[in-house]
Protein backbone atom coordinates (compact mmCIF):
# COMPACT_ATOMS: atom_id res chain seq x y z
CA UNK A 1 0.00 0.00 0.00
CA UNK A 2 3.03 2.28 0.37
CA UNK A 3 4.97 4.35 -2.12
CA UNK A 4 8.71 3.75 -2.17
CA UNK A 5 11.49 2.65 -4.48
CA UNK A 6 9.82 -0.64 -5.40
CA UNK A 7 6.53 0.95 -6.41
CA UNK A 8 8.24 3.83 -8.20
CA UNK A 9 10.31 1.39 -10.25
CA UNK A 10 7.21 -0.59 -11.24
CA UNK A 11 5.44 2.52 -12.56
CA UNK A 12 8.51 3.91 -14.34
CA UNK A 13 9.37 0.51 -15.82
CA UNK A 14 5.80 0.20 -17.06
CA UNK A 15 5.76 3.60 -18.75
CA UNK A 16 9.10 2.85 -20.38
CA UNK A 17 7.94 -0.49 -21.74
CA UNK A 18 4.73 1.09 -23.04
CA UNK A 19 6.82 3.69 -24.86
CA UNK A 20 8.72 0.82 -26.49
CA UNK A 21 5.47 -0.62 -27.85
CA UNK A 22 4.50 -3.15 -25.19
CA UNK A 23 1.07 -3.39 -23.54
CA UNK A 24 1.43 -3.21 -19.76
CA UNK A 25 -1.22 -3.69 -17.09
CA UNK A 26 -0.65 -3.04 -13.39
CA UNK A 27 -2.72 -5.26 -11.08
CA UNK A 28 -2.81 -4.00 -7.50
CA UNK A 29 -5.20 -3.36 -4.61
CA UNK A 30 -7.82 -0.76 -5.52
CA UNK A 31 -6.90 1.66 -2.70
CA UNK A 32 -3.12 1.43 -3.10
CA UNK A 33 -0.97 4.39 -4.04
CA UNK A 34 0.42 2.53 -7.03
CA UNK A 35 -3.15 2.17 -8.36
CA UNK A 36 -3.59 5.93 -8.16
CA UNK A 37 -0.22 6.55 -9.83
CA UNK A 38 -0.99 4.03 -12.60
CA UNK A 39 -4.22 5.84 -13.44
CA UNK A 40 -2.53 9.25 -13.32
CA UNK A 41 0.20 8.00 -15.65
CA UNK A 42 -2.24 6.41 -18.10
CA UNK A 43 -1.21 2.80 -17.42
CA UNK A 44 -3.99 0.21 -17.73
CA UNK A 45 -5.02 -0.91 -14.25
CA UNK A 46 -6.93 -3.89 -12.87
CA UNK A 47 -7.97 -4.12 -9.20
CA UNK A 48 -6.46 -7.22 -7.60
CA UNK A 49 -6.89 -9.07 -4.32
CA UNK A 50 -3.67 -10.43 -2.79
CA UNK A 51 -4.10 -12.67 0.22
CA UNK A 52 -1.91 -15.73 -0.02
CA UNK A 53 -3.85 -17.50 2.74
CA UNK A 54 -7.19 -17.12 0.97
CA UNK A 55 -7.86 -19.47 -2.00
CA UNK A 56 -10.43 -16.98 -3.29
CA UNK A 57 -7.56 -14.64 -4.18
CA UNK A 58 -6.18 -17.25 -6.61
CA UNK A 59 -9.65 -17.76 -8.11
CA UNK A 60 -10.05 -14.04 -8.68
CA UNK A 61 -6.57 -13.81 -10.17
CA UNK A 62 -7.40 -16.66 -12.54
CA UNK A 63 -10.38 -14.65 -13.76
CA UNK A 64 -8.20 -11.57 -14.18
CA UNK A 65 -5.61 -13.51 -16.17
CA UNK A 66 -8.34 -14.94 -18.36
CA UNK A 67 -9.50 -11.43 -19.25
CA UNK A 68 -6.10 -9.79 -19.64
CA UNK A 69 -4.33 -12.79 -21.26
CA UNK A 70 -0.80 -11.50 -20.53
CA UNK A 71 2.25 -13.14 -22.06
CA UNK A 72 4.29 -12.38 -18.93
CA UNK A 73 3.30 -11.98 -15.28
CA UNK A 74 5.90 -10.07 -13.24
CA UNK A 75 5.41 -10.23 -9.46
CA UNK A 76 7.17 -8.12 -6.84
CA UNK A 77 6.38 -9.09 -3.24
CA UNK A 78 5.40 -12.14 -1.19
CA UNK A 79 1.60 -12.01 -1.37
CA UNK A 80 1.27 -11.07 -5.03
CA UNK A 81 3.93 -13.64 -5.94
CA UNK A 82 2.07 -16.53 -4.32
CA UNK A 83 -1.34 -15.52 -5.64
CA UNK A 84 -0.31 -14.59 -9.19
CA UNK A 85 2.24 -17.38 -9.62
CA UNK A 86 -0.17 -20.14 -8.62
CA UNK A 87 -2.91 -18.60 -10.75
CA UNK A 88 -0.53 -18.37 -13.70
CA UNK A 89 0.41 -22.04 -13.37
CA UNK A 90 -3.28 -22.97 -13.30
CA UNK A 91 -4.26 -20.63 -16.12
CA UNK A 92 -4.98 -21.98 -19.59
CA UNK A 93 -3.07 -19.04 -21.07
CA UNK A 94 0.15 -20.20 -19.35
CA UNK A 95 1.97 -16.85 -19.12
CA UNK A 96 5.70 -16.79 -18.36
CA UNK A 97 6.34 -15.92 -14.72
CA UNK A 98 9.02 -13.47 -13.53
CA UNK A 99 9.63 -12.90 -9.82
CA UNK A 100 11.32 -9.54 -9.23
CA UNK A 101 13.33 -9.33 -6.01
CA UNK A 102 13.92 -5.74 -4.87
CA UNK A 103 15.43 -6.26 -1.40
CA UNK A 104 18.64 -7.78 -0.09
CA UNK A 105 17.15 -9.35 3.04
CA UNK A 106 18.07 -13.04 3.47
CA UNK A 107 15.62 -15.50 1.94
CA UNK A 108 14.55 -18.51 3.98
CA UNK A 109 16.08 -21.83 2.98
CA UNK A 110 12.70 -23.56 3.38
CA UNK A 111 11.03 -25.59 0.64
CA UNK A 112 8.36 -22.89 0.26
CA UNK A 113 11.01 -20.31 -0.58
CA UNK A 114 12.53 -22.66 -3.12
CA UNK A 115 9.09 -23.20 -4.60
CA UNK A 116 8.28 -19.51 -5.09
CA UNK A 117 11.77 -18.40 -6.17
CA UNK A 118 13.26 -21.40 -7.94
CA UNK A 119 10.69 -23.98 -9.00
CA UNK A 120 7.56 -22.08 -10.05
CA UNK A 121 8.88 -18.92 -11.78
CA UNK A 122 10.49 -19.03 -15.20
CA UNK A 123 12.98 -16.35 -14.15
CA UNK A 124 13.93 -14.14 -11.22
CA UNK A 125 14.95 -10.52 -11.76
CA UNK A 126 16.99 -8.87 -8.99
CA UNK A 127 17.80 -5.18 -8.61
CA UNK A 128 21.48 -5.85 -7.92
CA UNK A 129 24.20 -8.41 -8.60
CA UNK A 130 24.80 -8.88 -4.86
CA UNK A 131 21.19 -10.04 -4.41
CA UNK A 132 21.60 -12.48 -7.30
CA UNK A 133 24.85 -13.80 -5.84
CA UNK A 134 23.32 -14.44 -2.41
CA UNK A 135 20.35 -16.27 -3.91
CA UNK A 136 22.77 -18.56 -5.72
CA UNK A 137 25.37 -19.03 -2.98
CA UNK A 138 23.16 -19.00 0.14
CA UNK A 139 19.93 -20.51 -1.19
CA UNK A 140 21.37 -22.67 -3.96
CA UNK A 141 18.80 -21.40 -6.45
CA UNK A 142 19.42 -22.08 -10.12
CA UNK A 143 21.90 -19.49 -11.42
CA UNK A 144 20.60 -19.78 -14.98
CA UNK A 145 17.20 -18.41 -13.94
CA UNK A 146 18.37 -15.33 -12.00
CA UNK A 147 19.18 -12.04 -13.75
CA UNK A 148 20.38 -8.76 -12.26
CA UNK A 149 18.66 -5.66 -13.69
CA UNK A 150 19.34 -2.62 -11.48
CA UNK A 151 16.92 0.28 -11.64
CA UNK A 152 17.94 2.80 -14.28
CA UNK A 153 18.08 6.58 -14.07
CA UNK A 154 16.43 8.99 -16.51
CA UNK A 155 19.55 10.93 -17.51
CA UNK A 156 17.51 13.68 -19.15
CA UNK A 157 15.59 14.38 -15.95
CA UNK A 158 18.59 13.93 -13.65
CA UNK A 159 20.93 16.29 -15.46
CA UNK A 160 22.98 18.56 -13.19
CA UNK A 161 23.77 20.93 -16.04
CA UNK A 162 20.07 21.67 -16.69
CA UNK A 163 18.58 21.48 -13.19
CA UNK A 164 17.98 24.54 -11.03
CA UNK A 165 18.14 24.04 -7.23
CA UNK A 166 14.83 23.74 -5.40
CA UNK A 167 16.14 26.02 -2.64
CA UNK A 168 19.23 28.01 -1.70
CA UNK A 169 20.64 26.74 1.61
CA UNK A 170 22.09 29.28 3.97
CA UNK A 171 25.15 27.12 4.60
CA UNK A 172 26.80 23.83 3.65
CA UNK A 173 23.92 21.46 2.81
CA UNK A 174 23.86 17.76 3.72
CA UNK A 175 20.83 15.65 2.92
CA UNK A 176 19.02 12.33 2.93
CA UNK A 177 16.42 11.47 0.28
CA UNK A 178 14.03 8.52 0.56
CA UNK A 179 11.08 6.96 2.30
CA UNK A 180 11.19 7.35 6.09
CA UNK A 181 11.60 3.69 7.06
CA UNK A 182 13.47 2.45 10.13
CA UNK A 183 16.15 0.60 8.18
CA UNK A 184 17.02 3.66 6.09
CA UNK A 185 19.09 4.86 9.07
CA UNK A 186 17.75 8.40 9.54
CA UNK A 187 18.56 8.06 13.24
CA UNK A 188 22.28 7.64 12.48
CA UNK A 189 22.16 10.69 10.21
CA UNK A 190 20.64 12.77 13.00
CA UNK A 191 23.07 11.36 15.59
CA UNK A 192 25.98 12.41 13.35
CA UNK A 193 24.74 16.00 13.07
CA UNK A 194 26.20 17.43 16.34
CA UNK A 195 29.70 16.14 15.54
CA UNK A 196 29.45 17.45 11.98
CA UNK A 197 28.45 20.87 13.32
CA UNK A 198 31.63 20.96 15.42
CA UNK A 199 33.66 20.85 12.20
CA UNK A 200 31.18 22.57 9.84
CA UNK A 201 29.46 25.31 11.89
CA UNK A 202 27.28 26.47 8.98
CA UNK A 203 26.03 22.94 8.11
CA UNK A 204 22.32 22.54 7.43
CA UNK A 205 20.71 19.08 7.25
CA UNK A 206 17.76 18.21 5.02
CA UNK A 207 15.57 15.11 5.06
CA UNK A 208 13.35 14.66 2.01
CA UNK A 209 10.63 12.03 2.15
CA UNK A 210 7.64 10.77 4.09
CA UNK A 211 6.83 7.46 5.73
CA UNK A 212 6.10 5.50 8.90
CA UNK A 213 9.09 6.87 10.84
CA UNK A 214 8.11 10.53 10.53
CA UNK A 215 7.07 11.05 14.16
CA UNK A 216 10.09 9.15 15.49
CA UNK A 217 12.40 11.30 13.37
CA UNK A 218 10.71 14.47 14.62
CA UNK A 219 11.28 13.23 18.17
CA UNK A 220 14.98 12.56 17.56
CA UNK A 221 15.44 16.05 16.13
CA UNK A 222 13.59 17.60 19.06
CA UNK A 223 15.49 15.57 21.68
CA UNK A 224 18.80 16.88 20.31
CA UNK A 225 17.56 20.47 19.94
CA UNK A 226 18.32 20.39 16.22
CA UNK A 227 15.05 21.91 14.97
CA UNK A 228 16.85 24.88 13.41
CA UNK A 229 19.49 22.69 11.73
CA UNK A 230 17.64 19.55 10.55
CA UNK A 231 14.81 20.48 8.19
CA UNK A 232 12.09 18.05 7.08
CA UNK A 233 11.06 18.62 3.48
CA UNK A 234 8.28 16.02 3.36
CA UNK A 235 7.42 14.03 0.22
CA UNK A 236 8.90 15.63 -2.88
CA UNK A 237 8.34 15.04 -6.56
CA UNK A 238 11.13 17.45 -7.56
CA UNK A 239 13.96 15.12 -6.57
CA UNK A 240 16.49 16.38 -9.18
CA UNK A 241 15.95 19.94 -7.95
CA UNK A 242 16.28 18.87 -4.30
CA UNK A 243 19.52 17.03 -5.06
CA UNK A 244 20.83 20.05 -6.94
CA UNK A 245 20.41 22.00 -3.67
CA UNK A 246 22.60 19.60 -1.66
CA UNK A 247 26.37 19.55 -1.34
CA UNK A 248 26.53 15.95 -0.01
CA UNK A 249 23.99 13.12 0.07
CA UNK A 250 24.10 10.55 2.88
CA UNK A 251 22.50 7.10 2.68
CA UNK A 252 23.08 5.27 6.01
CA UNK A 253 20.81 2.22 5.52
CA UNK A 254 21.61 -0.85 7.56
CA UNK A 255 19.76 -3.49 5.52
CA UNK A 256 17.24 -4.50 2.87
CA UNK A 257 18.84 -2.54 0.03
CA UNK A 258 19.25 -3.62 -3.56
CA UNK A 259 20.78 -0.86 -5.66
CA UNK A 260 18.96 2.18 -4.24
CA UNK A 261 17.43 4.55 -6.77
CA UNK A 262 18.29 7.50 -4.55
CA UNK A 263 22.01 6.77 -4.79
CA UNK A 264 21.95 6.26 -8.56
CA UNK A 265 20.07 9.54 -8.92
CA UNK A 266 22.59 11.29 -6.67
CA UNK A 267 25.47 9.98 -8.77
CA UNK A 268 23.71 11.09 -11.95
CA UNK A 269 23.40 14.57 -10.40
CA UNK A 270 27.17 14.54 -9.73
CA UNK A 271 26.60 14.62 -5.98
CA UNK A 272 29.24 13.05 -3.69
CA UNK A 273 27.69 10.38 -1.47
CA UNK A 274 28.40 8.75 1.86
CA UNK A 275 26.65 5.39 2.04
CA UNK A 276 26.57 2.24 4.16
CA UNK A 277 28.19 -0.89 2.79
CA UNK A 278 25.04 -3.02 2.79
CA UNK A 279 23.04 -4.88 0.16
CA UNK A 280 24.22 -4.11 -3.35
CA UNK A 281 25.27 -0.52 -2.61
CA UNK A 282 28.97 -1.25 -3.18
CA UNK A 283 28.17 -2.01 -6.83
CA UNK A 284 27.66 1.71 -7.43
CA UNK A 285 29.31 3.47 -4.49
CA UNK A 286 32.87 2.46 -5.21
CA UNK A 287 34.82 3.52 -2.16
CA UNK A 288 37.01 6.56 -2.74
CA UNK A 289 35.98 6.70 -6.41
CA UNK A 290 32.26 7.53 -6.67
CA UNK A 291 31.78 8.12 -2.94
CA UNK A 292 32.63 6.88 0.53
CA UNK A 293 31.45 3.56 1.97
CA UNK A 294 30.98 3.33 5.73
CA UNK A 295 30.00 0.65 8.24
CA UNK A 296 26.23 0.41 8.78
CA UNK A 297 25.05 2.02 12.02
CA UNK A 298 28.11 4.22 12.55
CA UNK A 299 27.34 7.95 13.08
CA UNK A 300 31.03 8.67 13.77
CA UNK A 301 32.00 7.46 10.31
CA UNK A 302 29.20 9.53 8.75
CA UNK A 303 30.54 12.62 10.50
CA UNK A 304 34.13 11.82 9.54
CA UNK A 305 33.47 11.28 5.85
CA UNK A 306 31.13 14.25 5.53
CA UNK A 307 33.77 16.45 7.15
CA UNK A 308 36.46 15.10 4.82
CA UNK A 309 34.32 15.92 1.79
CA UNK A 310 33.63 19.39 3.15
CA UNK A 311 37.35 20.09 3.56
CA UNK A 312 38.21 18.83 0.07
CA UNK A 313 35.97 20.37 -2.61
CA UNK A 314 38.17 18.85 -5.31
CA UNK A 315 37.30 15.41 -3.94
CA UNK A 316 33.59 16.23 -4.13
CA UNK A 317 34.04 17.24 -7.75
CA UNK A 318 36.02 14.10 -8.59
CA UNK A 319 33.42 11.82 -7.01
CA UNK A 320 30.66 13.68 -8.84
CA UNK A 321 32.26 13.27 -12.27
CA UNK A 322 33.02 9.57 -11.68
CA UNK A 323 29.47 8.93 -10.44
CA UNK A 324 27.86 10.52 -13.48
CA UNK A 325 30.14 8.54 -15.79
CA UNK A 326 29.23 5.28 -14.03
CA UNK A 327 25.50 5.91 -14.39
CA UNK A 328 25.81 6.95 -18.03
CA UNK A 329 27.71 3.77 -18.83
CA UNK A 330 25.78 1.11 -16.92
CA UNK A 331 22.70 2.45 -15.15
CA UNK A 332 20.66 4.54 -17.56
CA UNK A 333 16.90 4.03 -17.76
CA UNK A 334 17.11 2.90 -21.39
CA UNK A 335 19.82 0.42 -20.48
CA UNK A 336 17.50 -1.07 -17.85
CA UNK A 337 14.61 -1.37 -20.30
CA UNK A 338 16.88 -3.05 -22.83
CA UNK A 339 17.97 -5.66 -20.29
CA UNK A 340 14.35 -6.38 -19.37
CA UNK A 341 13.39 -6.81 -23.03
CA UNK A 342 16.28 -9.23 -23.51
CA UNK A 343 15.14 -11.24 -20.49
CA UNK A 344 11.56 -11.40 -21.73
CA UNK A 345 12.72 -12.44 -25.21
CA UNK A 346 14.90 -15.14 -23.67
CA UNK A 347 11.89 -16.64 -21.88
CA UNK A 348 10.09 -17.13 -25.19
CA UNK A 349 13.12 -18.19 -27.21
CA UNK A 350 13.83 -20.97 -24.70
CA UNK A 351 10.23 -22.24 -24.74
Amino acid sequence: MGWGGQEIRIVRESTGMIRRGHHVIIAAPEQSTIAKKARETGIDFLPAFFNKKNPLAVVKMLSLLGKARPDIVNTHSSSDSWVATIASRLSRTRPRIVRTRHLSTPISTSYLSRLIYDILPDAVMTTGEEIRHKMISDNRFSASKIFSVPTGVDLERFDPEKTAPAFRPGGFSIGMVGVLRSWKGHNFFIEAAPEILEHIPDAVFYIAGDGPQLENIKGLIRDRSLESRVLLLGHREDIPEVMASLDIIVHPSYGHEGVPQTLLQALAMKRPVVASDTGAIKEIVIDNKTGFLIEPGNPEQIAGKVTELYRHPELRARFGEAGRKLVEGDYSFENMLGKIELLYAKLFNNA
